[in-house]
């Protein structure tokens, strides 16, 4: 039965990125309104389960790992297919080499050198086959998108995404009674970081003067539903993200200038939001008063992120084994790094039994997850694509600073700022929505560098 099972998958993947690739190629080349419901079509789609778009090929679902098989991703076809068109129309602005791309599979390389030293040395494949292809995620947004529009339409469908998120958590919330609500994710901190990771650009646009009244209603609504989304998941951290991030970026939008769009939009955020709270402040208070002590002799976080220092401290180089430390941090096979959270247990009060710490949890840090696993060549090499990616932003908001993208490019500069500081103390951006969000954008990225070069400023609103 698991070999009919491995077969059909094996078939539906060869039809998905064979079949649908050429097809979404041959349906979009030239058409810029196909192009743009593409783009739509794949920024919506991530809202849906995991299930809807992935595949995983060997699957160990009980192994308490970041990756647990070889991942297939149904968005890389879109992708793929986005690419191929954009290479059949032959445009003068395609190019193979996609800024910053270089980067990371430098680090895909680099992370693989762990497998020298892997408990498991296929788990180490695991990863580095999904983080690899993720590459073709940006790719494909890269290729597709010639201009502002193309732009647009991307947010758009990330807007619909997060107002169907909303309904979906209110029907988790008030008909199923769930407390910390995780819709159609794993976790509720994904979600949460998702959510804000969007609204921040998406609120960058509805500021935007030469925003329509109905692009400026959507990106609103949406905007709006992620605030919604992170209340609804309780997470203080992600709260605190969302209304640090708005912020910033209403600031950003007057030093750009005061128009009534913007005082308008700045009171009705201010009032919401304060009625939101209020709102969930029981809730809100019952999550404080139960997340217990968050001292380091009582926190967990602490004692796996000194299982991460030890891991380090013995192998500086490559790290443990990319994807092996629910392995390396457990009994049988991690003993020696077990007993670090075995004495924190004890030292607690609590008995220990050799056979509960079997699987441990991991790491919560997604630094210390990559300095445990990968060592100091894919900390380093990882830590290079995040500041060449914020100088990617940075550099673009300075450029078309005075064009409509330049709120847009304020607000994604805003998000990768927050959600690589929130990665010190969380790992989402392992998981496949996250981390396909910030492929989508690091594409976005890219292009906008490429008009940098290319065009003088202001001329990539062209497409207006």
């Amino acid at each position: 039965m698991d070999i009919v099972k491995t077969l059909f998958k094996v078939l539906v993947i060869l039809a998905v990125y064979a079949g649908g690739a050429p097809a979404i190629a041959r349906w979009t080349r030239g058409q810029d309104g196909r192009r743009r419901f593409m783009l739509g079509f794949l920024a919506w789609w991530l809202v849906r389960p995991r299930s809807d778009f992935t595949l995983t090929l060997y699957s160990i679902e009980e192994y308490r790992g970041h990756t647990k098989g070889f991942e297939f991703n149904f968005l890389e076809a879109i992708a793929l297919g986005l690419s191929l068109a954009a290479m059949m129309e032959k445009r003068k602005d395609f190019r193979w080499r996609v800024p910053a791309l270089g980067l990371w599979v430098l680090w895909v390389a680099a992370s693989c050198l762990s497998v020298t030293g892997a408990i498991e040395p296929l788990y180490v494949w695991m990863p580095a086959w999904k983080f690899l292809k993720i590459a073709i995620v940006t790719a494909g947004v890269f290729h597709a998108v010639h201009g502002v529009e193309d732009i647009r339409a991307l947010m758009r469908g990330f807007s619909w995404a997060l107002v169907l998120q909303l309904f979906v958590c209110l029907y988790f919330r008030y008909v199923k009674g769930a407390f910390r609500v995780i819709g159609w994710f794993e976790h509720q901190n994904p979600m949460a970081m998702w959510s804000y990771m969007l609204a921040f650009p998406l609120l960058g646009l509805a500021m935007a003067k030469e925003t329509s009244r109905r692009d400026f209603i959507l990106h609103l609504a949406g905007f709006g539903a992620a605030g919604l989304v992170v209340i609804l998941t309780v997470s203080r951290a992600a709260l605190a993200a969302y209304i640090v991030g708005t912020a910033l970026v209403m600031v950003a939008s007057f030093l750009q200038g005061i128009t009534l769009r913007r005082v308008l939009l700045t009171s009705i955020i201010t009032v919401g939001g304060v009625a939101a709270l209020a709102m969930a402040m029981n809730t809100l208070v019952a999550r404080m008063k139960g997340a217990g002590d968050d001292s380091a002799e009582n926190d967990l976080r602490f004692v796996l992120n000194r299982q991460s220092a030890a891991m380090l401290s013995d192998h500086p180089v490559a790290g443990i084994g990319w994807n092996n430390f629910g392995l390396a941090n457990s009994r049988p096979l991690g003993t020696q790094y077990s007993e670090i959270l075995e004495a924190w247990e004890a030292n607690r009060g609590h008995s220990i039994y050799p056979e509960q710490f079997q699987a441990n949890p991991l790491t919560e840090s997604l630094y210390w997850l990559v300095l445990a696993e990968t060592g100091w060549a894919g900390f380093t090499t990882f830590m290079l694509f995040e500041v060449v990616t914020l100088w990617f932003l940075l550099r673009g908001l300075f450029r078309h600073w005075k064009s409509p993208l330049g709120l847009f490019l304020a607000g994604l500069l805003v998000s990768f700022t927050i959600s690589y500081l929130h990665g010190r103390v969380e790992r989402v951006l392992t998981q496949t929505k996250n981390l396909t969000t910030l492929m989508i954008f690091v594409g976005v990225a890219a292009r906008v560098h490429t008009w940098r070069k290319r065009l003088p400023p202001g001329a990539a609103d062209a497409t207006l």
